[in-house]
């Protein structure tokens, strides 16, 4: 007999790889909703101490408490958890890269709020030892790479849609500058996942410095003019 009685919910349309390494089904009971998060904690615990490669189902659902059947039920392999709980803190950065971008629009210092941004993406890397390894995971597992990718130009198309409204730049223009930025920057961040004894404060500094100047160009670029209508 099944654990939960889930209604089924099918996930969201992604990307072909990432369909692959989906929940079969989303938890609309309680009961599923708690096995769910049970699973998640489960699964960060096992990654902080074994790392992506050392995690494997059997191993999930013996820490979670969840017979095996439960836990197939949802997920059918460990990608799938692993592109789960990254779903979801992604979701709760772009959700914090948003409120930054609407500050700006009310007229918060740009350089300011980048700087608060670069902090919040040093602390996805820090905040605990199972977001350091999920962020590694998501970084290096080639079934997980295309979840990073879409991140990227998610916020990506928020800091290009921000650039344009201010300055008037061409769409892909401000599009490419976004995304040569988030990628550097995340460069200088991921540092703290290969060494973490490094000064969190100090990199994200350092990558807020090296953003800024990437996107000042594009960013502080006099409005452009509407162009002139020659009547005949």
């Amino acid at each position: 007999m099944m654990e939960d009685e889930d209604t089924v919910s099918k996930p969201p349309q992604a990307g072909r790889a990432a369909r692959q390494n989906r929940p079969r089904v989303l938890p609309s009971s309680r009961r599923g909703r708690k096995t769910f998060e049970r699973i998640f904690d489960a699964t960060a615990e096992l990654a902080s101490e074994l790392g992506f490669e050392g995690v494997n189902t059997n191993l999930v659902a013996s820490r979670a408490g969840v017979n095996i059947a439960s836990l197939y039920r949802y997920f059918p392999n460990k990608q799938a958890i692993f592109a789960a709980i990254s779903e979801r803190l992604s979701a709760n950065f772009k959700a914090e890269i948003a409120g930054l971008v609407a500050q700006i629009d009310s007229g918060r210092p740009w350089r300011e709020a980048v700087a608060e941004g670069m902090h919040l993406a040093a602390g996805r890397r820090l905040d605990s030892p199972g977001k350091r390894s999920i962020r590694i995971a998501l970084r290096l597992s080639p079934e997980l790479q295309e979840l990073d990718t879409a991140e990227t130009r998610a916020v990506g198309a928020m800091l290009a849609d921000l650039m344009t409204r201010r300055t008037g730049a061409a769409p892909e223009r401000a599009m490419l500058t976004a995304r040569v930025a988030i990628e550097m920057a995340a460069a200088i961040l991921d540092l703290l996942l290969s060494d973490p004894t490094l000064d969190p404060e100090a990199l994200a500094r350092e990558a807020s410095d090296a953003f800024i100047r990437y996107v000042a160009p594009v960013m502080e670029a006099p409005v452009s003019a509407e162009p002139t209508v020659l009547c005949a």
